[in-house]
């Protein structure tokens, strides 16, 4: 009786402790988004990408290349998260709130099709340019967006000037 006593004591201190320890789903997120920070990527909570001003819910992830050009400040969304905007020249996506100017159609056409297929947004904010993405890709997918990122970002800017 003693011995279960003191095993019950045991698992009552160590309990907590096991509830410090990260799940195989997070230790894999926290992987990626380190990696993408080392790829000079900023990752950060955001709302949907179809979200209207009063939906305010932190719900999806982005991850951004900041703008070189501070001066560049663009604001548009390329969604297939859901049936909200209008039709685009990409089949499946839609324009959110604003549209790219026509200049950029192409290369946004290109970086869709080498994106990872669970890249549900690209968002041209104040911050930057990035991705919405359900982080349930590998680290592949994280290389990928970050070569892919580059490209737009550049010929956003290009435009802007």
């Amino acid at each position: 009786m003693t011995w279960l006593l003191i095993l019950f004591g045991v698992a009552l201190v160590c309990s907590p402790l096991m509830w410090l320890k990260q799940s195989p789903h997070q230790r894999r997120v926290t992987e990626l988004r380190r990696l993408a920070s080392s790829l000079t990527l900023q990752v950060s909570l955001h709302r949907r990408p179809d979200a209207r001003d009063d939906e305010l819910r932190l719900e999806c992830v982005c991850y951004r290349l900041p703008w070189t050009d501070s001066q560049c400040r663009q604001n548009w969304v390329l969604q297939n998260y859901s049936e909200r905007g209008w039709d685009s020249h990409c089949s499946g996506w839609r324009w959110f709130g604003n549209q790219a100017r026509p200049e950029l159609h192409g290369i946004i056409a290109e970086t869709i099709g080498k994106m990872p297929e669970t890249v549900s947004a690209i968002i041209a904010n104040s911050a930057g340019i990035g991705v919405i993405w359900d982080e349930r890709g590998e680290v592949s997918d994280v290389q990928a967006i970050s070569e892919l990122l580059p490209g737009l970002r550049q010929k956003a800017e290009e435009i802007c000037l």
